[in-house]
């Protein structure tokens, strides 16, 4: 069972939307996840018109004995809407507060989540989309940007969902349906990296209709749904396609790579790796560079156990060997996408369009293989389907290269991919409020824990 906070001013005075029963009151409860599917049952069940902010996980004893997990969705109120139903009212946030042993048992916890949620300031610069009026603020943007391309706002925006790392609403226009989509600091290049890799591969990447690089805004067209497909042939065709798609950009984008650089895309460079990774590997051991690493005998989702830490500082003179030997073949740098998956790209007959640019980096165009390959596997992709995926991408570079020192880059790639993934989200939680830091530190020790495992040595091959 999931709960709201929903709030509103009146009079000058903070309230919050209560079920009152007489003696005992509740917050709105619901069973939905997504944001959507939460602010319209809001809005059908009370007639209120609200976004949501936050989704704060609710410590065990606020819900249902037994109950799976909780969470308290945190809103804003756009429209109080005409007449609140029966049982429903405005009780001020002060009232509450002196008589919190009138909510429901364990419910009492929820006003004091959502009074820290409120109070905190850390979250405004790294995700604007949880300050109240920021949606007005951004729908306003968008409405009078496509209004200078001649399209023209004609409903509410609807919230698409959000996360740590974007926040995206579907906004109705004469047009259609059109994508806003806004991002953390660390993928403030996505924007510009999208617009120009639109410009040079039409119908393979969404097509951007307006940006602003500073407040990390893009509004793109809508390209219809992204349906998972069903059936072992269909999906290995749909991988195939993605893969040779994503080789013919690389391939054409790695002209243009200073162009690319100056989005302020993350660079990769082979060369500077295996330093990085040494680095990396005290961080995640220590803390932070030049702290003391203390001993850790048995792992938590975000630590290195002394062995698994030993076993990959031992790698780095191989990834130093690796990365030089994957350099010797001379393939230029290009952009590549590190979250290749199901979810980021929609096939149509032959044709793939690729969205979602926000884990780019610029580096060697095989390490890209590591995540389209890992998506592969896990949608039952047999080694069959795998040949015929890894021959399409490498069909993409023939001419460059023999075809077995293609594969040969392409082994070499697998074992240097997880160490550019692991930095990408080292960087890109760099500076991230605390509790985004805390909620994800194991997304930096899994792509080291990856590398540790013994398919590693022979992946390409």
């Amino acid at each position: 069972m999931n709960f709201s906070a929903i709030p509103l001013e009146r009079g000058g005075e903070p309230c919050l939307l209560v079920l009152d029963g007489g003696t005992r009151w509740e917050l709105p409860r619901h069973r939905h996840s997504d944001p959507r599917e939460v602010n319209s049952a809001l809005h059908h069940r009370y007639g209120v018109e609200v976004g949501t902010l936050d989704v704060i996980p609710v410590p065990t004893g606020a819900g249902e004995d037994g109950a799976p997990p909780s969470y308290l969705f945190v809103h804003e109120t756009h429209s109080p809407g005409t007449a609140l139903p029966r049982g429903a009212r405005w009780a001020p946030v002060a009232e509450l507060a002196a008589s919190c042993h009138r909510f429901l048992p364990g419910q009492e916890r929820l006003l004091g989540l959502w009074s820290a949620c409120r109070d905190r300031r850390e979250d405004e610069a790294w995700l604007p989309w949880r300050r109240p009026g920021w949606f007005a603020e951004v729908t306003g943007w968008a409405a009078e940007e496509l209004h200078g391309i001649g399209v023209e706002v004609v409903g509410p925006a609807e919230q698409d969902g959000f996360r740590a790392w974007s926040c995206q609403l579907r906004l109705p226009t004469t047009a259609g349906v059109v994508h806003l989509k806004a991002s953390p600091p660390p993928h403030a290049h996505e924007p510009a990296l999208t617009r120009l890799l639109a410009e040079w591969f039409p119908g393979a990447v969404p097509r951007v209709l307006a940006w602003d690089s500073d407040r990390r805004l893009m509004l793109t067209a809508d390209f219809g749904p992204v349906s998972r497909p069903v059936g072992a042939a269909r999906v290995a065709a749909g991988f195939a396609a993605v893969a040779r798609r994503i080789g013919v950009i690389q391939r054409q984008a790695a002209a243009y790579a200073a162009e690319i650089a100056a989005t302020g895309c993350p660079a990769h460079r082979l060369t500077l790796l295996p330093e990085r990774f040494e680095g990396l590997l005290d961080e995640v051991r220590g803390g932070g560079p030049g702290k003391r690493i203390t001993p850790v005998r048995r792992s938590g989702q975000g630590e290195l156990t002394d062995e698994e830490s030993l076993r990959l500082r031992r790698l780095v003179p191989a990834l130093a060997r690796d990365c030089a030997r994957l350099a010797a073949l001379d393939l230029p740098e290009s952009v590549v996408h590190h979250d290749l998956w199901r979810g980021n790209f929609r096939v149509e007959g032959d044709e793939a369009l690729v969205f979602d640019w926000a884990d780019s980096v610029l580096t060697h165009p095989f390490l890209q293989l590591d995540v389209l390959l890992g998506d592969l596997a896990a949608a039952g992709g047999s080694a069959g389907d795998r040949e015929r995926v890894l021959g399409g991408y490498l069909a993409a570079w023939a001419g460059h290269r023999p075809p077995t020192r293609l594969r040969e880059g392409a082994a070499l790639a697998a074992r240097i991919a997880p160490v550019s993934r692991a930095l990408l989200m080292r960087d890109r939680l760099t500076g991230a409020p605390s509790h985004i830091r805390r909620r994800y530190r194991g997304a930096v020790t899994a792509p080291l824990r990856a590398r540790l495992a013994p398919d590693r040595a022979g992946a390409g091959t």
